[in-house]
């Protein structure tokens, strides 16, 4: 267990890396054409700059779908299959789960006591979670009925189409300000993606 989150940090880690690196190589491109030939520059945001809303897929994702008779249906495979998954789950968290190997890997991001205190944290919420669900486990096992007071409580359907209408809105103001402001646009994307080229470099070579 532990090679495989190790494996996974590093895997993530790498592919964090150079995603940063070739964004910053990008933002230095982009700033010294701005800085050289900015009006090209404005020409290829126009071609690319092309409104995709959200609105269709997120209706599709709104609507209600009722899952409780296929459930109840065979609520006794549907509660053996959800005891063996969070009773596995509980002996990987209780037993061979250790949260020193994590912190030793990500201890850069933060202070390592901090982190300590989050991924612990993080562990005994998983926990107490999958604890909850062997008892419901057991329950859709042997008595389904007892989730009836709760489903009335919780059954409620959240629809996304009030904050989509304020998310889904187009913003060009920062198009505007650096077709208003091309070199200073140009200089400050030139200098970070140089700083974060150099910072990456340095810390590559350190490590």
């Amino acid at each position: 267990m532990n090679a495989a989150i190790a494996f996974l940090v590093s895997m993530l880690g790498q592919t964090l890396y150079i995603l940063l690196l070739l964004g910053a190589a990008l933002a230095l491109l982009i700033g010294s054409m701005l800085l050289v030939d900015s009006q090209r520059v404005l020409r290829w945001n126009e071609y690319l700059n092309r409104w995709i809303s959200t609105g269709q897929s997120s209706r599709v994702l709104d609507q209600s779908r009722d899952l409780k008779r296929i459930v109840y249906r065979r609520h006794r495979l549907a509660g053996l299959v959800l005891l063996a998954v969070a009773l596995y789950a509980l002996d990987v968290l209780v037993f061979n789960f250790q949260t020193r190997a994590l912190v030793h890997h990500f201890r850069d991001l933060a202070n390592p006591a901090t982190l300590q205190l989050f991924v612990e944290g993080a562990r005994l919420f998983l926990i107490v979670g999958n604890a909850l669900a062997v008892l419901a486990g057991i329950i859709l096992v042997l008595r389904p009925s007892l989730f009836k007071g709760l489903e009335g409580w919780t059954d409620r359907e959240y629809a996304a189409r009030l904050s989509e209408q304020v998310l889904n809105a187009p913003r060009y103001q920062p198009d505007e300000w650096v077709r208003a402001h091309p070199w200073v646009a140009g200089v400050l994307a030139a200098v970070g993606g140089l700083f974060v080229l150099l910072s990456l470099g340095v810390g590559l070579l350190l490590w």
